[in-house]
């Protein structure tokens, strides 16, 4: 079992620790912006004093409020000319860094409209680095290509947590899809026979009691076999800190099993296998054992015939699979059950071919080809 991830170092730390950090980082900024340049006297004093502690606030409020560290530092990017003598000098530089990074902030949290609107701004206060004159009109580029810079890798990095989510959206429904299909397999299979064997049973409980005791032995059989099926699916979705012990999937190597508990529904089936039985992939194998199943379910509650077929083909580059029964179950077996669609779209996982449908002298089929090699998304050989 994999060790729970570690989170970042900032929220391991104690609320007060954090607390004292949030605050002193931003305070010794603020404080640097205010002693390192020379800003003189007079209006250049109050805009200086002004200009560290926007900066200050830019830097203590990024987390929390792109926007407004966003405003604080453009701000104190757009004093720098009035709050030094000369201008263009050390508070430029001191200014750019928090707007840079809220500027990134920006382009990761907020609307792309939103986004691109703080990028055009934040490329004003690049140019009022080289006010009232552009005498320093030299560090208008520059200063563009950082924040340009900061809010591209915003804006990918964004892009990138967007496609990480709907990845893992994608990733969660599949899954869930999949054990959906499995649960339906495991059940309408378990729940065919127990119903057969059960009405058997009740017809012949007074004339034979061995019989009818026979079918209650099935119905048991058949019952915890199909708990311990669901336990296995369903052990993907605990969250003990205890892993589950979970029974390997099925697959072909399982059908003697699968047909004995078909032939107990009343359903004898007759197993051709041809080609050269080997090893499969593990979701061709399993796949394969779930579209047998289910076209044995179908047959047991539809088809209305004691007796079927099953073919399994090993070739070069394909798995084929058939189901042939030869009985005279109700119209709408061609309808839009689960058992279909369920057959049809394990084939489509696997790139394979699935056809369905009536016999022309009576009966019904499911053939199914599975490639063995590998096949792109559109079904073409890869």
């Amino acid at each position: 079992m994999r060790p729970d991830p570690s989170p970042p170092l900032l929220p391991r730390l104690r609320p007060g620790h954090r607390f004292a950090l949030e605050v002193a980082g931003p305070t010794a900024y603020g404080l640097a912006a205010w002693g390192l340049p020379d800003h003189g006297t007079g209006l250049r004093l109050v805009a200086a004093a002004a200009a560290a502690v926007l900066l200050t606030a830019a830097w203590a409020a990024g987390r929390h409020c792109p926007l407004a560290a966003f405003g604080a530092a453009l701000t104190a990017l757009w004093l720098t000319p009035l709050a030094e003598v000369p201008p263009g000098g050390t508070l430029g530089f001191l200014a750019l860094a928090p707007t840079a990074w809220a500027l990134y902030l920006v382009a990761t949290a907020c609307r792309i409209r939103t986004a691109v609107i703080v990028l055009v701004l934040s490329l004003s206060g690049a140019v009022a680095t080289a006010l009232p004159d552009f005498t320093h009109r030299g560090g208008i580029v520059p200063f563009g290509l950082v924040l340009a810079t900061a809010w591209t890798t915003g804006y990918a990095v964004r892009q990138r947590r967007g496609y990480a989510r709907e990845l893992l959206a994608q990733t969660i429904a599949q899954e869930r899809l999949r054990i959906a299909r499995e649960l339906h397999d495991v059940v309408a299979h378990g729940m065919s026979v127990i119903t057969v064997q059960a009405g058997y049973g009740h017809l012949v409980i007074d004339d034979s009691p061995d019989r009818a005791r026979a079918a209650l032995h099935v119905i048991e059989t058949t019952g915890r076999e199909t708990t311990t099926e669901m336990r296995r699916l369903l052990g993907v979705l605990r969250t003990e800190d205890t892993a589950p012990a979970l029974a390997p999937a099925p697959g072909l190597a399982d059908l003697d099993r699968l047909l004995a508990s078909t032939a107990e529904a009343g359903v004898q089936v007759e197993l051709v296998t041809t080609g050269n039985p080997r090893t499969l992939p593990v979701g061709i194998d399993t796949s394969a054992y779930r579209i047998v199943q289910e076209a044995l379910t179908n047959v047991v509650k539809h088809a209305e015939t004691s007796r079927a077929d099953a073919r399994i083909g090993y070739g070069p580059e394909e798995l084929l699979i058939e189901i042939t029964d030869q009985g005279q179950g109700p119209p709408g077996r061609m309808g839009a059950g689960h058992g279909l669609i369920g057959m049809r779209e394990r084939a489509a996982m696997c790139g394979g071919d699935f056809q369905a449908g009536p016999l022309p002298g009576g009966g019904f089929q499911v053939r199914v080809q599975l490639p063995l090699a590998a096949r792109d998304f559109t079904g073409s050989r890869a």
